[in-house]
């Protein structure tokens, strides 16, 4: 899928999303011995041209996704400010993992269709 929206200086910039399937299941970090998992249906955002790049590197994207995923507590995945503050660290943790690996950072943003915990 892709869409065209505009910078600053007003030049069209081709976007695309890649849904990623299937949909993410993580046991998470938690207190005490109650086993915690997160749910999720993930979505990225980035440039049409960075879109092949990502899609060549998808077992390096899942696996930077799932080990964001497991590391998160309780707090950080309760109450919508909450997960809007893991959608950037989630962004982060995977142009981390891509740059080392490609030398390019291509993703703009992280979307969460759906994110449960329990």
């Amino acid at each position: 899928m892709s869409h065209t929206t505009y910078a600053e200086d007003e030049e069209p910039i081709a976007v695309a999303y890649i849904e990623l399937a299937p949909n993410f299941i993580v046991n998470n970090a938690s207190e005490g011995s109650r086993l915690k998992y997160i749910k999720t249906s993930i979505s990225i955002r980035t440039e049409l041209a960075k879109k092949e790049l990502i899609e060549a590197n998808m077992p390096l994207v899942r696996d930077a996704l799932v080990m964001f995923l497991s590391s998160l507590s309780t707090p950080q995945v309760t109450g919508a400010i909450a997960r809007e503050q893991t959608r950037g660290e989630a962004a982060i943790a995977v142009n981390k993992a891509l740059e080392e690996e490609t030398g390019i950072a291509p993703v703009t943003d992280i979307l969460f269709a759906s994110f449960v915990t329990q």
